[in-house]
């Protein structure tokens, strides 16, 4: 009789202890995930992205824009680096100086071809069931982006105009993805 191999599962305290070796280290319901550092085109993408989004956040005085690495622990067995996210002010409390505890009120992540299945896949699962009130998943090759809402079965996906309307006292954000791709592809 064949017995099953034993998968080592891990903790979010476990990954911390790991060695800071220019990869990320993930861990997603006690699975193990490691992630190269990422290229020139994905860095493009997350710094414009975290430059719009932090100039809305910023000048609308709505929470915190945080750019990876930086650990958001959703549950023990669960903390993750998302590329981009935002904190509102409802969730300001969850935010130490190491991590967040909790659900971000938006986490963005720009595909590569090594974190795909996990980007569209774990993480998109992850934070639908952990309150993340959307998930934008970027995809620079394909000059789209796929936003998700913890109810969604689908994806919408934008590749034309991303309306983003966190706080309903407050303004849009309007994002031209067009000329956001334009600015990734330069």
């Amino acid at each position: 009789m064949l017995m099953p191999a034993l998968v080592p599962r891990y903790t979010a305290e476990e990954i911390r202890a790991f060695p800071d070796d220019r990869v990320r280290y993930e861990v997603i319901r006690g699975e193990l995930f490691v992630t190269p550092a990422p290229g020139l085109r994905h860095q493009h993408a997350v710094l414009e992205l975290a430059l719009l989004l932090k100039d809305y956040v910023d000048r609308l005085d709505l929470g915190t824009v945080v750019v990876a690495p930086f650990e958001v622990e959703l549950t023990e067995d669960s903390a993750v680096q998302p590329d981009v996210l935002v904190i509102l002010a409802d969730r300001a409390s969850r935010l130490t100086p190491q991590r967040l505890m909790g659900a971000p009120s938006l986490a963005v992540e720009v595909i590569s071809y090594t974190s795909k299945r996990t980007d569209r896949l774990q993480k998109r699962r992850l934070y639908q069931e952990e309150g993340v009130a959307e998930y934008w998943i970027v995809d620079p090759e394909e000059r789209r982006v796929e936003r998700w809402t913890p109810a969604d079965e689908q994806p919408e996906v934008l590749t034309q105009r991303l309306v983003w309307h966190p706080v309903a006292a407050a303004p849009a954000l309007e994002i031209d993805l067009v000329a956001l791709f334009k600015k990734v592809w330069r």
